[in-house]
């Protein structure tokens, strides 16, 4: 099987993760520039990484997190936090966006101008624009979590924690960021349980 779908296949939900085992930096940092590199909608890149190692906030984050054991038994712990209000159309960070992509002035008004039209056609307003950047999120986290399982490394993505409990805990201020998710690197300690899936062709269908 192609190395990568073999990554695929053990990939899982791990719970519980071995302590005594440590990720190699060099492969951790590679996780990392993975991450770095995953593509975002209009290149806004509004995605931000806390890799969490004091044991103590480990523990204090792990109460906020529904008591889950991955919180601190995993080798290495990632926040994910992503921009709001910036992301809003004629922002100085929308514009500075544009900019990095060494467009013209013209260019940037016209890529503006249609950034503005996407986030009104698709109903990302001041309310829901939290909403669009935390999809952006799971992108770079999918990339990361693909990644680590072709190196034989283990994952979990968290989705359960108190949101404002954590987002106060690391003192954001809620208008303008927001923690999407949390994402646990390590080696598994238990085998893995069997995988159940819908039929492949119900999966996929062809037009």
């Amino acid at each position: 099987m192609d190395k990568f779908l073999e990554g695929v296949a053990m990939r899982h939900a791990c719970k519980v993760f071995d302590e005594n085992k440590q990720i190699p930096k060099e492969q951790f940092d590679n996780i990392l520039q993975v991450g770095y590199a995953a593509p975002s909608s209009f290149g806004m890149e509004p995605t931000r990484l806390i890799v969490l190692r004091d044991k103590k906030a480990r523990q204090e984050v792990r109460a906020l997190c529904w008591d889950q054991k991955q919180i601190t038994t995993a080798s290495e712990l990632v926040i994910f936090k992503t921009l709001k209000t910036d992301l809003l159309a004629h922002t100085s960070y929308v514009q500075q966006a544009f900019q990095r992509k060494q467009k013209t002035p013209e260019e940037i008004a016209a890529y503006t101008e249609r950034y503005g039209s996407y986030l009104i056609a698709r109903g990302y307003d001041d309310y829901k624009i939290g909403y669009w950047s935390a999809l952006q999120s799971y992108i770079i986290a999918t990339s990361m979590m693909d990644y680590a399982s072709y190196l034989g490394i283990d994952t979990c993505m968290i989705e359960g924690f108190d949101k404002k409990a954590l987002e106060s805990y690391f003192g954001l201020d809620k208008e303008k960021e927001q923690i999407t998710l949390l994402l646990a690197f390590g080696y598994r300690i238990n085998p893995q349980s069997k995988r159940y899936r819908i039929d492949f062709d119900e999966f996929v269908q062809y037009k």
